[in-house]
């Protein structure tokens, strides 16, 4: 797999640099502890495992205060962009799936409710909470970037009103959505695009953010996406018979 940030390539040891800095902060925010370990795969599946022996309101209940203050200082910078935003953007391309199958899976673990999608989902990148199903919608508990603290938000799939990203018509298929503050307020969306490749696939990520945003921010997110996407598209691969 190739992961590309502005035009550079992110290399496996970037990525478990940033995935060990991760786990720590949300382990902090948990309150849990787990055996250190150099090994970096073993200790993202610990984590993961914690993760999905939570319940739901066992993991909002320890963050409740954090949510509350992701969500006043979301809404402020969502308020005092006035429409405008910025985009963190994160190309990846695999071998081994096509373009249509892998848009299929991606639908189905945004939309489909089970523990094996709930568990993929959380071990899909550190900073994962929660990501439900919730009919056309997935509501999403996640740290964006580095922000201090967690946020709770609501995609609305197929819906592109507001989206400042054009769609590209290069890639067929897609994955859209407007995301919302639970009281409606509209903080982003999300343009992902698919294409095939002679030999696979590539995916070009992309998150709308409030401009007010800082850009160390996106340009951390742009590590959360190569994280997300990566072990999306292994899980997908690993499982496109299913589907």
């Amino acid at each position: 797999m190739k992961i590309l940030i502005d035009g550079k390539e992110f290399s496996e040891e970037e990525k478990a640099a940033w995935i060990r800095k991760r786990i720590g902060k949300v382990l902090k925010n948990l309150k849990k502890t787990l055996p250190m370990t150099d090994d970096t795969d073993r200790l993202y599946e610990s984590l993961t495992t914690l993760k999905a022996e939570m319940s739901y309101a066992e993991i909002t209940s320890l963050i409740k205060t954090k949510l509350a203050f992701g969500k006043f200082a979301m809404k402020l910078a969502a308020v005092f962009s006035f429409g405008k935003r910025r985009a963190a953007i994160t190309i990846l391309s695999a071998d081994g799936i096509t373009a249509a199958k892998f848009s299929k899976v991606i639908d189905a673990l945004m939309l489909e409710d089970s523990e094996e999608h709930r568990r993929a989902n959380l071990a899909a990148c550190p900073d994962h909470y929660a990501l439900r199903p919730l009919n056309d919608t997935l509501e999403v508990i996640e740290t964006a970037g580095c922000t201090p603290v967690p946020t709770q938000f609501y995609i609305t799939f197929n819906d592109e009103t507001g989206l400042k990203e054009p769609r590209n018509f290069d890639y067929p298929f897609q994955s859209t959505g407007i995301a919302k503050l639970k009281d409606g307020t509209i903080i982003g969306g999300v343009r992902h695009q698919f294409k095939d490749t002679s030999t696979g696939i590539e995916v070009r990520t992309l998150v709308e953010f409030p401009r007010l945003c800082p850009k160390i921010i996106l340009k951390e997110h742009q590590k959360h996406l190569a994280v997300e996407w990566s072990n999306w598209i292994m899980w997908a691969i690993q499982n496109q018979s299913r589907y």
